[in-house]
């Protein structure tokens, strides 16, 4: 039971991603007429929702999370999305002895996905 709940908590957080303005992408405050546009518009954010939730993860994995949370916390505060958006913001301003470990992890974390290895496997 308690995994259930988890599951859906975790489903509730993806949903506050997409539509809070403040925390997410902004989606509930799209207006699109157009079924397409729509649909186009979902399949974009659903895209980089995937992009930055690896993003947040390449941190985590390099113990980067560490300087998002206050000290005494010791679970993860932010979604691995949440925190991807926070080092993709922070990427202008990053050095690159930090940058560079980001980028590599995200890279080996995007030849690993399968999705993606597939869809970019030009790359």
């Amino acid at each position: 039971m308690v995994d259930l709940y988890a599951r859906r908590f975790s489903c509730e957080e993806t949903f506050r991603d997409v539509k809070d303005l403040r925390f997410g992408m902004g989606l509930s405050s799209v207006r699109v007429k157009s079924p397409e546009r729509r649909d186009r518009l979902l399949l974009v954010s659903a895209l980089a929702q995937v992009l930055l939730t690896l993003l947040g993860a390449a941190g985590e994995s390099l113990g980067m999370e560490k300087g998002l949370k206050a000290n005494t916390a010791k679970t993860r505060t932010y979604s691995l999305f949440r925190q991807g958006c926070m080092y993709y913001q922070a990427i202008p301003m990053m050095k690159e002895e930090r940058l560079r470990p980001l980028v590599e992890r995200f890279a080996e974390l995007l030849h690993c996905h399968p999705v993606f290895k597939e869809a970019l496997g030009f790359i």
